[in-house]
């Protein structure tokens, strides 16, 4: 694919991305370590489950048909808990006390629960008031699962229930998608340490925390280069240890300026660069290219909101493709307008804004104050991107708008 140099779509952009980003390595981890990961291969029950006809009640097994008619008065023969087996079946008339989870007794086809009967005769007896039916409170053998079955399919992100269900199956350790390597290299003279005091024309460097924040929320296991200045022999040095990781991230230096030097270096190490603008605000300048180990670069503009909203529109959906997860491109959702939003004019505009599910249960947003791209404070109080396409008017208060959710709310 020859170079797109002209404005592209952000749909044409994802689409140019995902073809050339595919599921990563497996590796295996003990189970423990799986949360949050997403499953490579199948995990497979080794037994029945339950392996036995399981009491589902404290109270007592007995034969249905010894209760068919109450009140009716047993003789108690034994008792059997969790983890453990009874010593004999029961017989015509007899009862075995059962607790919650174990084997039910040889000879036993019903639970009678505890709060359904009585004892008498000293103990030695219990009297139940309710008939039950075969089969009652009893989860029978292999009613959940059979040997052999698969119980979770590759793509499944690992979470506590699914950490139950492997547990429960015997995956002690289980093949998981490795996590993609996420170099940043954060580029520009003027950048100072976040703990430095800014001078003459200086400015804290706040893409170099944001980025790594970003890839550890998406799954990636950061490779901190630092900052670099807009120096070429510095960038190669910097850019070509960066190819050493699954995906490069760059941030600043991909515009037009005179020290812009990032599209150029990169193509002197190999990058075959595959698109370069993108028509939406913020964010314009924005560069995808393919290292020749397979690499996957992105330059990301140097203004905070624009590499924000770039990342999250590429970026991400690229990390959790390397990291086994279906998520192709940012979700969108329909959303009732509070207040106004601006017009759009020759590109799609993303705009940082608030979400809310209002007490009749819908969902409504409102656009925050923002002071454009170079506004690192803008985004702060977003939840939400407020998603317009071009050309179009202001929006005003009821309208409905679409809207991206940054996060759970």
């Amino acid at each position: 694919m020859a170079t797109v140099d002209h404005l592209l779509t952000i749909e044409a952009a994802q689409r140019a991305v995902s073809e050339h980003v595919s599921p990563g390595r497996a590796v295996s981890v003990p189970l423990g370590e799986a949360i949050g990961r997403v499953l490579a291969k199948p995990i497979v029950c080794d037994v029945d489950y339950p392996p036995f006809d399981k009491a589902m009640m404290d109270g007592y097994a007995v034969r249905a048909a010894d209760v068919a008619e109450t009140p009716a008065v047993l003789r108690i023969v034994g008792q059997v808990a969790a983890g453990h087996e009874a010593a004999k079946r029961v017989g015509a008339g007899e009862a075995i006390q059962i607790n919650t989870g174990a084997p039910l007794p040889p000879g036993a086809d019903a639970v009678v629960p505890v709060e359904n009967t009585e004892c008498v005769q000293d103990g030695s007896a219990v009297s139940v008031s309710v008939a039950v039916p075969a089969g009652k409170h009893i989860d029978p053998a292999a009613k959940y699962v059979l040997a052999g079955s698969t119980v979770l399919s590759p793509g499944v992100r690992m979470g506590p229930a699914q950490i139950a269900s492997a547990a429960a199956a015997g995956a002690a350790e289980i093949s998981i998608y490795a996590r993609p390597s996420v170099a940043i290299l954060v580029t520009g003279d003027e950048l100072v340490d976040v703990d430095a005091q800014p001078r003459g024309a200086q400015i804290r460097n706040s893409n170099g925390p944001m980025l790594r924040s970003l890839v550890t929320q998406a799954g990636g296991e950061v490779v901190d280069l630092g900052v670099v200045c807009d120096d070429k022999s510095a960038l190669t040095d910097r850019i070509r240890e960066g190819l050493a990781s699954d995906v490069l991230c760059i941030s600043g230096g991909i515009s037009m300026g005179a020290f812009d030097f990032v599209p150029e270096v990169l193509a002197s190490c190999g990058v075959r660069i595959v698109f370069r603008k993108l028509a939406i605000k913020p964010g314009k300048p924005v560069l995808f290219g393919i290292g020749e180990r397979g690499t996957r670069v992105f330059g990301l503009p140097g203004n905070p909101s624009s590499g924000f909203v770039c990342f999250r529109l590429l970026v991400r959906p690229a990390l959790a493709t390397l990291s086994g997860r279906d998520e192709r491109r940012p979700v969108e959702i329909a959303a009732r307008l509070i207040g106004d939003c601006p017009a759009t004019k020759d590109r799609q505009g993303y705009s940082p804004a608030r979400i809310a599910i209002d007490g009749d249960g819908s969902v409504t947003v409102e656009h925050l104050s923002w002071h454009g791209s170079g506004d690192p404070f803008g985004l702060s109080c977003a939840n939400g991107l407020i998603v317009r396409p071009p050309g179009l008017p202001k929006a005003v208060g009821g309208d409905t708008v679409s809207v991206i959710p940054l996060e759970w709310f």
